[in-house]
């Protein structure tokens, strides 16, 4: 929905829909008013494709779960959910800035102390939600939230659950980029997989890559559990040893070499962000420091001489003409690579100065191997050697047919691409005869290309 579709609807007789914010493969995400409460809130839609859909009801119902009893100034607070006329929705804190995917596209590698201090707020909620039992499991800039005034929350609680309740399959869900080993080899999990996704985003803050990249998931994946990661002092000689010390202790491979818990590691990013000055690291504790871009800032200015005052000055007119000079010699245009092959993506990037880093999701009409989106998007001017984030399709969701009219199906998705063969009836009540009670390959199933779809039809009738 777009802004003048959402201007008359109101979500549960409460949330008046004023504008779309953000909008992925399950949801989007709007700004809303609560008319009872008189207060801006942010509203997630489940998307009406995915209503169906039982595991991704479960995930909205898991986030408002996991999240309802968490409360930190770092941590994106949710007020409601439920489902209105069959359509699933989140109501949470409406938060004034960007998400941190953006900070980094827009500005690229951030001032050390800065990346210390958003990596601090983040490990100070997840102190919060460890110690409720809940690992996030989803750590990511896109998951993190910068308010105008610089402090970053943690939001997207979906895929969290109570520590206990972390094993086998569910275990491997999260992203590929920041995913800790434990996770991307489907074993139990406890806060410390957090971390290390924490460790992984800061990594990426501070160099502009994330440690590990490849064309496909399980590349990545299988990097972060036998791959040694390249010293971040490698990439950028400046940085202090403090905080490579920190990112490094939080991507170990063993999670009992990394900090002891979420409070421990913000502490070590608090001293590497103002090492021997006690307090300052108090005064920051206090107060907030550098906003994102488009927020007014303020100093505090010593006295100093007037002469020495004027130098300064003069100095500030010169920094002012010459950074976006030098800013602009640096900078790279983002090739278009939605529609191409990884391969070739991965040539139009490097042949810019880019990096590409891959993700995958199965889709509804992009054959495996080819982009779907990217972000940046296509004409962006970003930092040399910045990262271009693709999601690249693992193949096609085979529709489900359960329940429906084998004739009727079958003409609908041979006009759609798809074949569907009957290969055999079941015996059923009558009132189902003609219906489609089985089909291989299954409903939600990732194939490579659109193609034969089996089915079994409910009888004895002639199939269809």
């Amino acid at each position: 929905m777009g802004q003048s579709e959402t201007e008359d609807v109101v979500i549960n007789d409460r949330y008046a829909l004023r504008g779309l914010i953000a909008s992925g493969a399950m949801a989007e995400v709007f700004l809303a008013q609560d008319v009872r409460l008189g207060r801006e809130v942010a509203v997630k839609v489940f998307r009406p494709d995915r209503a169906n859909d039982p595991k991704a009801i479960e995930r909205f119902r898991r986030e408002a779960r996991a999240a309802a009893g968490l409360s930190h100034p770092n941590l994106v607070t949710v007020y409601d959910w439920g489902v209105d006329q069959g359509q699933a929705f989140l109501v949470t804190q409406y938060v004034a800035g960007s998400d941190l995917r953006r900070v980094i596209r827009q500005r690229g590698v951030l001032p050390e102390r800065e990346a210390l201090h958003l990596a601090a707020d983040i490990a100070a909620g997840l102190d919060v939600a460890h110690r409720h039992g809940i690992v996030h499991r989803d750590v990511k800039p896109r998951n993190v939230l910068v308010d105008e005034n610089g402090n970053a929350l943690l939001a997207d609680f979906g895929i969290a659950a109570p520590s206990e309740d972390i094993a086998g399959e569910d275990a491997v869900y999260g992203t590929a980029l920041y995913v800790s080993p434990e996770q991307a080899q489907g074993l139990a999990v406890d806060g410390r997989a957090d971390l290390y996704s924490l460790g992984a985003l800061l990594y990426e803050l501070l160099t502009g890559s994330p440690p590990f990249a490849g064309e496909t998931t399980a590349e990545v994946a299988a990097q972060h559990i036998n791959a040694t990661v390249v010293a971040p002092r490698q990439i950028r000689p400046g940085l202090s040893d403090a905080a490579e010390r920190a990112v490094l202790r939080a991507l170990e491979k063993d999670p009992a070499r990394r900090f002891r818990d979420a409070a421990e590691m913000r502490q070590a990013l608090l001293a590497a962000a103002a090492p021997g000055d006690s307090t300052v690291r108090d005064r920051v504790d206090q107060t907030r420091r550098m906003p994102v871009i488009g927020v007014r800032r303020s100093f505090a200015v010593p006295h100093v001489s007037r002469r020495l005052a004027v130098s300064a000055a003069a100095a500030l007119v010169l920094a002012m003409i010459a950074l976006p000079l030098l800013a602009g010699a640096h900078q790279a245009s983002v090739p278009d690579i939605a529609g191409q092959s990884v391969a070739d993506a991965q040539a139009a990037v490097a042949a810019a100065g880019l990096t590409l880093a891959v993700d995958e999701q199965a889709t509804e009409d992009t054959p495996a191997g080819v982009v779907v989106s990217q972000d940046p998007a296509a004409g962006s001017h970003v930092g040399s050697g910045a990262t271009i984030h693709a999601l690249v399709s693992s193949g096609l969701t085979v529709p489900d047919l359960g329940g429906r009219q084998c004739a009727e199906a079958r003409a609908e998705l041979e006009q759609a691409g798809w074949s569907v063969k009957p290969v055999r009836w079941r015996v059923a009540n009558v009132a189902d005869f003609g219906k489609v009670v089985g089909q291989d390959p299954p409903a939600g199933a990732a194939v490579p290309r659109k193609g034969e779809i089996s089915v079994q039809v409910a009888g004895p009738v002639r199939p269809c």
